[in-house]
């Protein structure tokens, strides 16, 4: 049983060297001037609707607004869902453009 009790008191230092004392790998930093991603379908219809659904109904939380949209999304027609997929392809050529113009100038190196 002792040596168990040692070997807890042992592990235990370990883990507070490794996970306390040793200082943490922070993650690389985008660069500011990186284009942006192109939104999705979704991302675009709901920066459409939501400031309707708000002025419609100021009281509702962010959560509550989010199903309103959800809901609305699975609603729409194929029609109205070809128009925001129009839209999504061509932020993603926009996307496509800027991304190789930054490549070119030295950046994502």
């Amino acid at each position: 049983m002792r040596i168990y009790l040692l070997f807890l008191k042992s592990t235990r230092l370990i883990r507070h060297l490794l996970f306390k004392i040793m200082p943490r790998v922070s993650k690389s930093q985008k660069d500011p001037n990186a284009p942006k991603r192109p939104l999705s379908t979704f991302f675009l219809f709901s920066q459409d609707e939501r400031p309707k659904i708000k002025k419609d109904n100021p009281s509702l939380s962010v959560a509550d607004i989010a199903k309103l949209i959800g809901e609305r999304w699975r609603s729409i027609t194929d029609d109205k869902k070809r128009h925001y997929e129009e839209r999504a392809r061509q932020e993603k050529e926009r996307y496509d453009r800027e991304v190789a113009e930054y490549k070119k100038q030295g950046g994502g190196k």
